[in-house]
């Protein structure tokens, strides 16, 4: 599967797109298999290649990373920030963390974390619209950080040397999944470029090491810039160098 077929087919996941088919049912069974397939494939990989593996986890903007050594993606289907230290995850992301990092080599390897953007375009605002906008935003975004940072804590407590990645800027994609409550343009600005200070704002804190993505590819608007977008939403593979001064690799 082409990295930019497991993006788009991905991101549908996010919006709770109809699954009610045939079709939609193959494809979902396609691509468990083949992440299924690329676990057991990156486990024998780190156990055997004597070369650091970066271990990427999280929802669909990890499909960039597919088949560019040293990555390993790890896709958790449309996996949230907020849910991400919950056992009873609906996409079973707390599960599937915590079997990776069984495996995960720690005199070699890294890991890089990859939660949030679902969280910023889908969820922060509709819980301030369910909640009659009586919450402020800021606040649910601090609640978001927050439950994420528990899990950061227990990954810090494991002594696996890993990295959180900023989510990328807002895209400029109208609802074409009719997600309810979708936020305005200016609120998915707002959001995801609050939700980086605070994430990046609470690794500091706990000395974190943060992948700051964001601010090399965000316009003036606070929307990504088309020169690093794969299809509105996703960083393209020209992206990946600035991961790779993030994670202090070389090209």
């Amino acid at each position: 599967m082409k990295a930019s077929v497991f993006e788009s087919a991905a991101a549908g996941d996010a919006e709770k797109v109809e699954t009610d088919t045939l079709s939609w049912r193959l494809r979902l069974a396609r691509r468990h298999i083949y992440m299924k397939a690329v676990y057991l494939r990156s486990l024998l990989r780190s156990r055997v290649d004597p070369r650091p593996v970066v271990h990427v986890m999280g929802d669909s903007h990890v499909g960039i990373f597919l088949k560019k050594k040293p990555f390993v993606a790890h896709w958790f289907g449309p996996a949230t920030a907020y849910r991400l230290k919950s056992p009873t995850s609906t996409t079973g992301s707390n599960r599937r963390l915590l079997r990776v990092l069984r495996h995960v080599v720690r005199e070699k390897d890294k890991v890089l974390l990859v939660f949030g953007e679902i969280d910023c375009r889908v969820h922060i605002y509709n819980q301030f619209v369910k909640r009659g906008r009586a919450v402020p935003m800021e606040e649910l975004i601090d609640d978001t950080v927050e439950s994420y940072g528990v899990v950061l804590d227990r990954i810090g407590k494991m002594g696996i040397d890993f990295y959180v990645s900023s989510v990328p800027p807002a895209s400029r994609e109208p609802n074409v999944f009719a997600v309810p409550n979708y936020p305005p343009p200016e609120a998915r600005c707002f959001i995801n470029k609050a939700f980086n200070e605070r994430l990046r704002d609470y690794c500091a804190a706990h000395g974190y090491p943060f992948v700051d993505v964001y601010s090399r590819v965000v316009d003036d608007e606070g929307f990504i810039l088309d020169e690093f977008s794969a299809d509105g939403t996703h960083l393209n593979r020209e992206t990946i160098e600035f991961f790779n001064e993030g994670l202090a690799l070389r090209p």
